[in-house]
């Protein structure tokens, strides 16, 4: 019988080209494995209402939780996706939490999360803290955005624009906005298709209205801020971002694919220690964090933001174990979903 896997919080809903790479890889991951997706439940997507995805769990041999950035400080979201360890419908199943950021927690998580076979973070520092809570070793693979390792381009343009991002934090993403439409020389390069975020878990006529008021607003805030740059799939971003010798952003996953391109880079911090995380983990420290300010200052004196030989080392090491991390890691996925279906098998 093939073997069958679930997945918990589907990103891409979201329209963002970071999670919407994330999915793939772990989609296509299993699937190279033999592993067949029944049924996955989207970001904010009340799972244990949704009978159709709590028939598929009872018949998987394997639910995996995209950890993403959901799990720091307490969030509902986040406990949410811990209740599957001990939910009725999981049964025998094995569960693996992988890609988490693990932050600041209440220790009301623990019990839950001693219950997950196999947890695997996104960085050392959330592994760590996951050890702490639970007591046992926890290994970390950098965000799966990075586990296909460098992304080859073949594009001639040379990388003159500078561009600018947003953020998470609404005040820093408009703060952002601002500096783009300062300055002629900037593109405003947002990490989602669109400003406005679509409502994935809405019933579908709510969502095909908010589809509708997203369209009108993205054809007039292209109007008013006619050097945004909004980009419809993963493949577009990517090109874009290979056009920059510069990404000012704010936003964790751009930081993952301006490494994965060799696009320099200057990053705000985020709504969790996910960005200095990931910079400490592959050995590039804190330089390229910077306050807005201080971004302002550095582009204003015309500074070179190229990479230096040290971090490109750096950066095509940390690429290079990434994407032998990810191929460990799905290979202990399967090797779980197998020892399922045999145990299955002898009942």
């Amino acid at each position: 019988m093939p073997l069958k896997a679930v997945i918990l919080n589907d990103t891409r809903g979201d329209n963002h080209f970071g999670c919407m790479r994330v999915m793939r890889v772990i989609e296509d991951s299993l699937r190279s494995r033999g592993i067949d997706i029944a049924a996955t439940s989207l970001v904010r997507n009340d799972w244990t209402r949704d009978a159709d995805f709590l028939a598929a769990m009872s018949r998987a041999d394997l639910i995996v939780i995209n950890g993403e950035g959901t799990l720091h400080h307490g969030s509902r979201q986040g406990s949410k996706l811990l209740d599957v360890a001990d939910h009725p419908a999981r049964g025998k199943t094995p569960v693996a939490l992988i890609n988490a950021v693990y932050q600041d927690n209440p220790s009301a998580w623990n019990a839950r999360l001693s219950l997950i076979d196999l947890i695997s973070t996104r960085d050392s520092w959330s592994g760590a803290e996951v050890e702490k809570a639970i007591g046992r070793k926890v290994g970390f693979v950098p965000d799966l955005s990075l586990a296909e390792g460098a992304v080859t381009t073949h594009s001639t343009r040379p990388r003159d624009r500078l561009l600018i991002g947003d953020s998470v934090n609404r005040d820093i993403g408009r703060q952002l906005l601002a500096l783009a439409d300062g300055r002629s020389d900037a593109r405003y390069l947002p990490i989602l298709t669109s400003i406005k975020p679509p409502k994935p878990h809405y019933p579908a006529p709510l969502r095909a209205l908010r589809q509708a008021y997203i369209d009108l607003h993205a054809r007039a805030f292209g109007l008013r801020h006619g050097h945004t740059e909004f980009n419809r799939s993963e493949a577009g971003f990517l090109a874009s971002l290979q056009t920059g010798y510069l990404h000012l952003t704010g936003r964790f996953h751009a930081v993952c694919l301006c490494l994965a391109t060799g696009t320099p880079f200057l990053a705000l911090e985020s709504n969790s220690w996910k960005i200095a995380a990931l910079l400490n983990d592959f050995g590039l420290g804190s330089e390229r964090i910077v306050t807005l300010d201080e971004a302002r200052r550095r582009i204003e004196a015309q500074q070179r933001f190229d990479f230096t030989t040290q971090e490109r080392e750096i950066i095509a090491a940390g690429l290079a174990a990434a994407r032998e991390g990810a191929h460990d890691l799905f290979d202990r996925l399967l090797a779980l979903a197998r020892s399922h279906q045999a145990g299955a098998g002898t009942r």
